[in-house]
């Protein structure tokens, strides 16, 4: 993409290796702000609610989110899918023209095609990239994490899709739709 102008769910360890020229960290809370330009995208995983707040499994009675125990989270929906459509909302708008999503999860080609928010794209209409094995990430600390338990893929978004297959090839098939 000739290098990344922001990554909006990053921190300042994990942009050493991305090395945006802008980030937005947990606190910033990426997900509301404006994004410009070229995007790296590795979005926070989990359920979320429509404040981003993250939703545990028994948080309601437990308090496990943050919460007090008793209380309501009002729209939740997996957070990778929520994250996927503000980018789409993003491209929609001309804000950013070339992004690269890390999907942890393969099941959000699937989930994105239900309630697909004011006809944005979903991801099957973009170059995929299928790695030949699961991506295990790093680590708070740069440690590699153990291989993570769902299949991942890599969507690009933008024009150039000859260059995002020649870039992602490597790491294993490519699938570009028809234009």
């Amino acid at each position: 993409m000739g290098g990344l102008d922001l990554d909006p769910a990053s921190c300042d360890e994990a942009n050493g290796w991305i090395k945006a020229g802008e980030i937005f960290t947990r606190e910033q809370d990426g997900y509301t702000k404006r994004w410009r330009g070229r995007v790296f995208l590795n979005p926070p995983g989990g359920l979320s609610d429509n404040l981003q707040r993250p939703v545990k499994p028994k948080c309601r009675l437990t308090g496990a989110c943050g919460l007090p125990a008793g209380h309501a989270h009002e729209g939740v929906e997996s957070s990778q899918k929520k994250w996927w459509f503000k980018l789409a909302h993003e491209v929609d708008v001309g804000n950013v023209s070339d992004a690269v999503f890390v999907c942890f999860s393969v099941e959000l080609l699937q989930n994105t095609q239900v309630d697909t928010p004011d006809d944005l794209s979903i991801p099957l209409e973009w170059p995929i990239c299928y790695p030949s094995r699961r991506v295990a990430y790093v680590k708070p600390g740069g440690g590699i994490g153990s291989q993570p338990p769902h299949a991942s893929c890599i969507i690009g978004v933008g024009s150039n899709w000859r260059r995002f297959e020649e870039a992602f090839a490597p790491l294993g098939h490519v699938v570009v739709p028809d234009q």
